[in-house]
């Protein structure tokens, strides 16, 4: 049985592969920071339809709000890091 070499694995396949826009750093942690503030108007507005008491889905709006809950610490310890390391680059003997 011989074996033969693939030239192009594009065209091997049948699909070609996406080329996905490239994005930097910045944009990257902008585009978190607006769905850490979206997680959080979600979970204003469950808190809000639990306390009106027009709740159709309890476990939908818990949800809500942990997810919000948890962005919000991640994003925090983010800050946190970033603070501490810029403060030791700014210790840093050159």
């Amino acid at each position: 049985m011989k074996i033969s070499k693939i030239d192009n694995v594009e065209n091997f396949f049948s699909y070609q592969i996406e080329k996905k826009e490239e994005k930097n750093f910045s944009d990257i942690f902008i585009d978190f920071i607006k769905d850490v503030n979206n997680d959080l108007l979600s979970a204003k507005e469950a808190e809000k339809k639990i306390a009106e008491g027009n709740v159709e889905n309890i476990q939908e709006l818990l949800y809500q709000i942990s997810k919000s809950d948890i962005s919000l610490r991640l994003i925090t310890e983010i800050r946190n890091k970033a603070l501490e390391s810029y403060q030791e680059i700014m210790r840093m003997q050159v």
